[in-house]
């Protein structure tokens, strides 16, 4: 009866009470913060489709910085062959060979008889690659590293789109990770890239609605822990969320969540 009284006076007076009625019902006066209780944007099938190039487009220029820039002189296939150093050979044994060990293991690094200080995701991913496409174990391991990169980059670029984060701020974040020295195991034969995609995975699609989103984020929960050890707490992210979402509604969220 109020509501229609308020109504049919504002009818007569031309004037509506639009102020009075939003700040009445506003969440504020709730004790409830606008962050909170607006919904998580959803990406769209352009954006991610523009966020998915964007990340192609950093990983082809890292690549083609390494070969054509920082890697030795030589013909380009040798120069891209040295994207392969250190634990890289170690990966490709895991692959030609398989997991061997003596029992108990040797107490030193001798990859002929243990190389099972390694997580199996990244040389089993290869090993496909390597047996189903006949590739060269070499190219095998650099092009499972190098399309992994292009997964963490594209979920870099998911995250700016989800969070609306202007194209300048997106641009100085992605240069500022690319010019940081460790950003050559992106693109080189490590398992750093294939962690981080998986990492960044998981997150994202922890933080998105539906049954599907749950079924992503799970795979990509399995692929981070069977790359990385540290994988295994990182795991724990969507207890933690829950535990911030739930037991601190009272606090006002970043701009950015």
């Amino acid at each position: 009866m109020r509501l229609e009284t308020a109504t049919e006076e504002a009818m007569k007076t031309g004037i509506a009470p639009v102020e009075r009625l939003t700040s009445s019902c506003n969440g504020e006066s709730f004790g409830i913060s606008s962050a909170l209780a607006l919904p998580r944007p959803i990406t769209s099938m352009a954006s991610s489709v523009k966020a998915v190039l964007a990340g192609l487009l950093v990983t082809v220029a890292q690549i083609v910085i390494a070969v054509c820039l920082l890697a030795p002189e030589g013909p380009f296939a040798y120069r891209y062959t040295t994207l392969l150093q250190h634990d890289s050979f170690w990966f490709m044994n895991i692959v030609d060979r398989g997991y061997e060990t003596t029992v108990p293991p040797i107490n030193h690094k001798v990859m002929e008889v243990s190389n099972v200080a390694f997580f199996p995701a990244y040389p089993a991913i290869a090993a496909v690659l390597r047996y189903g496409l006949r590739l060269e174990t070499d190219n095998a391991l650099l092009i499972t590293a190098q399309m992994a990169a292009w997964g963490f980059w594209s979920y870099f670029f998911l995250f700016c789109e989800r969070w609306n984060v202007p194209s300048a701020l997106r641009f100085l974040g992605a240069l500022s990770i690319v010019a940081h020295p460790a950003a050559f195991f992106l693109i080189a034969g490590y398992s750093e890239s294939l962690f981080l995609m998986a990492l960044f995975g998981f997150i994202y699609w922890s933080g998105a609605e539906g049954s599907a989103a749950k079924v992503w984020a799970a795979l990509h929960g399995i692929l981070m822990s069977a790359t990385r050890i540290v994988g295994l707490p990182c795991a724990a992210f969507p207890v933690v969320q829950s535990i911030f979402e739930k037991g601190f509604t009272g606090l006002r969220r970043p701009p950015f969540f």
